[in-house]
């Protein structure tokens, strides 16, 4: 099996169906840098990271290949063997959504502080993205892969690519 950078399969497995992949370390540090800049933002009262962080959440959820995260992750932090990829068996489609939530959260949170009085709201809202980043990078649990599982059962969302449904990795 060979894995494929750009898709996050696997070519093919020994039954012929591809096999979903993806690097945990890159999550771990998505996890990290987001939990950061929110954290940051809030501590300085910085309306304008929070839209930074937004963005970055934002394009990672919608195209991947070009994430700011990945692009730091791959052409700075593996080069330079400050972390090295842990390719494991995992649907990235959760994983999205879950990015896409946090970019959601994030950007309505940047709209709200920057254009509103509602600052209770604006900072609420990015302490939850503070939260459930902090949850999954300590814990191991992503909420949004857990509602992304649950609204595949239901048939709102595509059923995950792997067998077993969801499951929690921990830490």
């Amino acid at each position: 099996m060979e894995y494929d950078t750009q898709k996050g399969f696997s070519t093919m497995s020994a039954t012929g169906v591809a096999t979903p992949r993806l690097d945990a370390h890159l999550g771990k540090f998505s996890q990290a840098s987001t939990f950061v800049l929110a954290g940051l933002a809030f501590v300085f009262f910085q309306p304008i990271i929070v839209l930074i962080t937004g963005l970055i959440l934002a394009l990672s959820a919608l195209v991947p290949a070009i994430g700011p995260y990945r692009l730091v992750y791959r052409s700075i932090l593996v080069p330079l063997h400050i972390l090295k990829p842990k390719i494991v068996e995992d649907d990235p489609a959760p994983h999205r959504f879950a990015q896409g939530v946090g970019a959601v959260f994030t950007l309505a949170s940047a709209l709200v502080l920057l254009l509103s009085q509602a600052t209770a709201l604006g900072w609420t809202l990015d302490l939850i993205v503070f939260v459930l980043s902090g949850l999954n990078l300590f814990v191991g649990f992503c909420a949004g892969c857990f509602v992304y599982y649950h609204l595949g059962r239901l048939g709102v969302a595509p059923r995950v690519r792997y067998e077993g449904g969801f499951h929690w990795r921990g830490v």
